[in-house]
């Protein structure tokens, strides 16, 4: 005889009462975490009465359907919603991790507002407050001296506190919508991640639009450092895949971006395309990073997103590494400037080893040959005394030198490089063997240098900038209870 299934009780904060099957329980993560160690009292449940009671009718139809295409049911189901119940569902979907209920509703509003402008949508969401005044405000715009007004706003103040809830609904529901872009299942953990940045309410933020500030003016000695530079800035200074669960060489491509407090915009440190991928051998290679279009500050937090993927041929390309990392500054321990930021995902463990700068200037580096051939395998770049953390600004393809001839240019693939300002400019170039190098310690003044090398003539030149404190744009917007980041 077949075990009787279990039966649960879940009870709602408006004092609603739900007996649910061990079926039903499982289609809700939080639900079923909470049947775990049930002893037979009510399991509180913080959504309404309402919501929760469609959201169960969800559940029972997915947990007992012999038919196993619901897709018309659900169309049907998500119909009859109005929205407020759409973003009721929403909401409680998320916070019940009932995941099928939720890609359901969230396509539902994805597809109410598909190909729409920010403008756009709060007008088809009735939506008040992000780009008009609240209701308040143009209540508050009338003649204070006429006492119909002044009735008529007491009456619906109610009204207006309705409105106003309803707006946080919405806002938190797009919010969702958005974030149900980017995440996904992560294997090493089993469970679902977001893999960019999410600290806000992302609503209505471009999360691929790249920041519009550039470098800063050139440096200017006679300018008080306080008006000239940021607190603090961060190099990268390399970026690592340790471990590959699929062995090694593996051909990368793909992005990683950061993004600072300043505008939260897209900072690109790596962009391939599948057709360039970089060869990775062991896990001892660096990825091969590009400049920032700015210097990073890290006021308060650095982010970077990670989305890596590995090349196929003939087969299809598999994700590496997805994720994000945070390098916050107070988390450095005394004295230090080297943070260390893993990331395990996917089918890789990848490590970014990040400095700090304090009072940054930023070097931006041309190497020439003025009379060659010069045969040049690596540039690293450091400030003096710490090679331990130099940066890697060209390393030949092969381990086979790269020749230059007479007027040629070593193709860096990194330029620039942050100091403090009151430290020097620490290079070195390393030619076809250990023996043949130039290793040259450069100040804020030293704009061309020649040197030789071996039987070659060398010019670097060196152009200094400040890292600027920039008048930062307003990024946030305040609507119902909710911070918008625009």
């Amino acid at each position: 005889m077949a075990a009787e299934e279990r039966t649960f009780l879940l009870e709602t904060p408006d004092g609603m009462s739900f007996v649910v099957s061990e079926r039903e329980a499982s289609q809700s993560g939080e639900i079923h975490c909470d049947t775990i160690c049930y002893d037979g009292q009510p399991i509180d449940v913080n959504v309404e009465g309402n919501t929760l009671a469609k959201a169960l009718h969800y559940c029972k139809k997915h947990a007992y359907s012999d038919d196993h295409d619901l897709r018309a049911w659900d169309a049907k189901f998500v119909s009859d919603l109005d929205l407020e119940t759409l973003y009721d569902l929403i909401l409680a979907s998320h916070k019940l991790e009932i995941q099928g209920l939720l890609a359901l509703t969230c396509q539902t509003l994805a597809n109410k507002i598909k190909g729409k402008s920010p403008h756009e949508t709060c007008h088809v969401l009735n939506i008040r407050g992000v780009f008009t005044p609240e209701l308040h405000q143009e209540h508050s715009s009338e003649s204070c001296a006429s006492h119909t007004v002044l009735a008529a706003m007491k009456i619906n103040a109610n009204w207006w506190h309705l409105e106003r809830k309803l707006v946080d609904k919405a806002l938190r529901a797009l919010d969702i919508v958005r974030c149900q872009d980017f995440t996904g299942y992560e294997p090493k953990i089993d469970g679902l991640v977001r893999h960019r940045f999410s600290d806000f309410n992302l609503a209505f933020f471009d999360l691929d639009k790249e920041t519009s500030f550039s470098r800063g003016p050139p440096l200017n000695n006679k300018t008080p450092m306080s008006e000239s530079v940021m607190g603090y800035c961060v190099n990268v200074v390399s970026l690592k895949v340790r471990e590959s669960d699929v062995g090694f060489p593996v051909d990368i491509f793909g992005t990683v971006v950061a993004r600072d407090t300043e505008d939260y915009r897209c900072v690109y440190l790596f962009r391939r395309e599948r057709d360039d991928p970089q060869h990775i051998s062991s896990p001892d290679d660096m990825l091969s990073l590009t400049d920032p279009c700015r210097g990073l500050v890290s006021e308060n937090r650095v982010y970077f997103e990670i989305d890596l993927k590995i090349k196929h041929d003939g087969c299809a390309d598999k994700d590496f590494s997805k994720g994000i990392l945070e390098f916050e500054r107070t988390r450095l321990r005394e004295g230090k400037a080297i943070m260390t930021l893993e990331l395990g995902s996917w089918l890789s463990s990848v490590e970014l080893l990040c400095a700090q700068v304090y009072n940054p200037v930023e070097a931006t580096i041309e190497i020439n040959v003025l009379k060659g051939p010069c045969n040049i395998s690596r540039v690293a770049a450091s400030t003096p005394g710490n090679f331990r953390d130099h940066i890697i600004l060209y390393e030949a393809a092969g381990g086979s030198p790269t020749v230059i001839g007479d007027g040629g240019s070593v193709p860096l693939s990194r330029r620039v490089v942050a100091v403090t300002r009151e430290q020097k400019l620490a290079l070195f170039l390393v030619g076809g063997d250990a023996l043949e190098y130039l290793a040259l310690t450069l100040g804020h003044s030293d704009e061309v240098v020649n040197r030789r090398m071996g039987c070659a003539q060398v010019e670097v030149k060196v152009a200094w900038t400040a890292v600027p404190a920039r008048k930062k744009p307003n990024m946030f917007k305040a609507v119902a209870n909710q911070l918008l980041l625009m």
